[in-house]
């Protein structure tokens, strides 16, 4: 079942930089991590129950980059199932469930263009 909101994720030029413009509003560094696919730099940053994923793409022609640069996360205690279920509803699977660096999870597409990152703990 999707239960929440985990964080919304930006691509941004520079992460360093966008980190600097999100500490100037109070947030703070939550995790650092690099993506080897697509390579990537990637830094949340927290403020309350509030978190962004800012993504520092080394290569924005990789195709996975159009989904994952502006997305929103939900989490999902049993992720194949919400997958399917969202697949069944419409949804286009643009990424299949991918062992990540932190998660499990996958990206489906809305029927307007919109990305959701469904993710669960591994």
């Amino acid at each position: 079942m999707l239960s929440r909101v985990l964080h919304t994720g930006v691509g941004v030029e520079d992460v360093d930089k966008a980190v600097a413009l999100y500490e100037s509003l109070g947030y703070e560094i939550h995790n650092r991590f690099e993506k080897p696919e697509p390579k990537a730099r990637v830094t949340t940053v927290k403020r309350g129950d509030t978190v962004f994923e800012l993504w520092e793409f080394a290569d924005t022609s990789h195709p996975q980059v159009a989904f994952i640069r502006n997305h929103v996360a939900l989490y999902s205690d049993d992720l194949e199932a919400d997958v399917d279920a969202l697949v069944t509803q419409g949804y286009k699977l643009v990424i299949p469930v991918t062992e990540g660096v932190i998660m499990r999870y996958a990206f489906v597409e809305d029927a307007v263009g919109c990305c959701y990152e469904i993710a669960t703990n591994k």
